[in-house]
């Protein structure tokens, strides 16, 4: 079933009286937003602040957000500092994280103790060495940057942001994801992040990291756009400094954001990209998903057109021009070709949907649609899509085409790929009500299987209680886990070592043993705990391996590559008979792939 979009959240901007509250001792200057009508009412706030708009006391220079915190980010980058009260004086040196490994020159002096806090300022930015201090003086959106200095959290991207249970931390450590969760893609992404989100409460509300470290989470929205997909990895690795990020969804952006991961060190893990591409990148052990490649899919969806009934004559296949839809189509077409020479094939690009308006999606979408149908008596048998959400649109289209014709033309059948398959409930709602029940027979899907039965099942009862009774798509097995193998690989990080995306990447390999590590499958539950977290938190800090089973499946990551294998369905839609009208997946047969490495297999129909 699909799930409604939901709002994403953002903390609430810092106040006045915020400053005392939350310092480490006694604050006896004037807070930051302090009333005042001229420059020198602001002296008491800190070096370098000025009254600014709104008669309010602000830090002074280009970089300051104008008297609102929380809309002008900067650009540098925060570490993660412990909470003890210290007091460190640097000019002109450098330091090194202990958590993070990253190093930092400052110009400013920070001073903080059990019983006051000082803060100076430089170039207008507000000098830091613990969160706390960015939280006290400018709100809960703004952490510790990486460079001395309090930066904001959010952006125009970042617009989610999660400290544990809620509550500003200093012993934190950041991951972020990239999604895109604006339409037209929210109705299937959201679910995505939300099992992000989901993750990072479970592992936080069940065990730490090392020294008591929690997990504080930054949600960004890339809107399938790689400019700002560029942005938002800029900002969650070179101001933030997370380690790790979850995402981005669309193979597309992974490949474009690869050399940006490899260059800044950090760690990608995508729920969803899927493209082969993926697998032969340059990116230093950066890159890895928990899809696996579509070499199976590609070979998957051309084995099951030749066994429609009956037999096609003539197939039509269209694909999204972005990197997902042009690999994949490239492939099926060959082994199309391969299993049938004298198969009547036609291919048929359409736009990635991202950056266009609503009017020139269906103008270019209607002309490709009617090249694709043809003149009567010339019509494709079969329609195969290899896209995502956008395919729904234009399977209406297709129908729209088929029913202005009199007398009707024979119905053609439509098989998609696995960017699809979550939105065909979605095709249902959205056809004219004839329409419906025809459309349960003609259309269906290939995907990757992408859940385990029984911890999927308790994934979804979580899920449901934790966002409103809303119920998660299939894919959001994938992202649970995702971000799972993240935070527990964090922990696995040697002891004195930083956490840095290639620290994680290496300790990926102690959460994939199949041969001596301890099972642990993601369904375990005892009361109220979900005893998988800490069991495998535990053996990992003790230097154990394990062999981790997820929401998803098997995580047997190849660790060459980054990537897991499995076989596939292919998923059907059933009318829901408790709600007419409404269409449900149902998986109907079985790609069962020959043992490894090859990329091939066998349609197999499920009882």
């Amino acid at each position: 079933m699909f799930t409604a979009p939901v709002s994403l959240r953002t903390l609430p901007l810092g106040l006045a009286g915020l400053a005392c509250g939350l310092a480490l001792g006694a604050c006896t200057a004037i807070t930051e937003f302090a009333d005042c009508k001229i420059d020198d009412d602001c002296a008491g706030a800190g070096n370098g602040y000025v009254c600014g708009p709104g008669n309010k006391c602000v830090p002074g220079g280009d970089d300051t957000t104008s008297g609102d915190p929380g809309t002008s980010p900067t650009t540098s980058l925060p570490t993660t500092s412990t909470t003890e009260p210290s007091i460190t004086t640097t000019t002109g040196e450098t330091e090194t994280d202990a958590l993070t490994g990253t190093t930092t020159s400052t110009t400013t002096t920070s001073t903080t103790a059990e019983s006051d806090t000082e803060t100076t300022t430089t170039g207008g930015q507000v000098a830091c060495t613990v969160h706390s201090e960015c939280v006290a003086a400018l709100g809960e959106e703004h952490v510790c940057g990486k460079a001395g200095v309090c930066v904001s959290a959010l952006t125009d991207e970042c617009q989610t942001f999660h400290w544990p249970s809620d509550k500003p931390s200093d012993n934190v450590v950041f991951v972020g994801s990239i999604m895109a969760t604006s339409p037209p893609f929210d109705a299937l992404v959201v679910p995505l992040q939300n099992a992000v989100q989901l993750a990072v409460e479970d592992f936080n509300a069940n065990t730490d990291l090392p020294g008591g470290f929690k997990i504080a989470w930054i949600g960004c929205d890339d809107a399938g756009s790689a400019t700002k997909a560029t942005a938002s990895l800029t900002h969650l690795s070179e101001t933030i400094g997370a380690p790790v990020v979850v995402g981005p969804i669309f193979s597309e952006l992974v490949l474009h954001l690869a050399d940006q991961a490899k260059a800044s060190g950090t760690l990608l893990i995508s729920p969803t990209a899927s493209a082969k591409e993926i697998t032969d990148l340059a990116d230093d052990g950066l890159v890895w998903r928990t899809i696996p490649s579509d070499v199976y899919q590609a070979n998957a969806f051309a084995d099951r057109i030749p066994q429609l009934t009956p037999a096609p004559q003539k197939v039509a296949l269209l694909y999204k021009s972005d990197a997902y839809g042009t690999s994949l189509h490239e492939d099926a077409t060959l082994r199309l070709e391969m299993n049938d020479p004298m198969l009547d094939i036609s291919n048929h690009e359409y736009p990635n949907p991202v950056g266009l308006t609503q009017t020139e999606l269906l103008q270019m979408y209607g002309t490709v649609i009617a090249n694709a149908w043809g003149a009567p008596g010339e019509h494709p048998d079969t329609i195969g899509i290899i896209g995502t959400t956008e395919a729904i649109d234009i399977i209406l289209g297709f129908m729209n085409a088929w029913s202005a014709e009199n007398p009707d033309p024979p119905l053609p059948r439509f098989v998609v790929s696995h960017g699809v398959v979550a939105a065909l409930p979605d095709l249902i709602a959205k056809a004219p009500g004839p329409l419906k029940p025809v459309l349960t027979q003609i259309t269906e899907g290939v995907a990757p299987i992408i859940f385990d039965e029984a911890n999927f099942n308790n994934f979804n009862i979580r899920y449901k209680i934790r966002f409103n009774d809303q119920a998660p798509i299939t894919a959001a097995s994938l992202s649970y886990d995702g971000a799972m193998v993240l935070m527990l690989a964090m922990a696995g990080v040697p002891e004195g070592e930083p956490i840095t995306g290639k620290n994680v990447a290496a300790a990926i390999a102690k959460l994939a043993d199949k041969d001596q590590g301890t099972m642990v499958s993601f369904g375990e539950v005892m009361g109220l705990s979900l005893t998988f977290i800490k069991k495998a938190r535990d053996i990992l800090v003790d230097g154990g391996t394990v062999d981790l089973k997820g929401v998803s499946g098997a995580l047997d990551f190849d660790l060459t590559t980054g990537e897991v294998r499995v076989n596939l369905l292919g998923w059907g839609i059933d009318e829901d008979m408790g709600m007419p009208g409404v269409g449900v997946l149902d998986p109907k047969r079985m790609y069962v792939l020959d043992p490894a490495p090859s990329h091939e297999g066998m349609w197999v129909d499920l009882p």
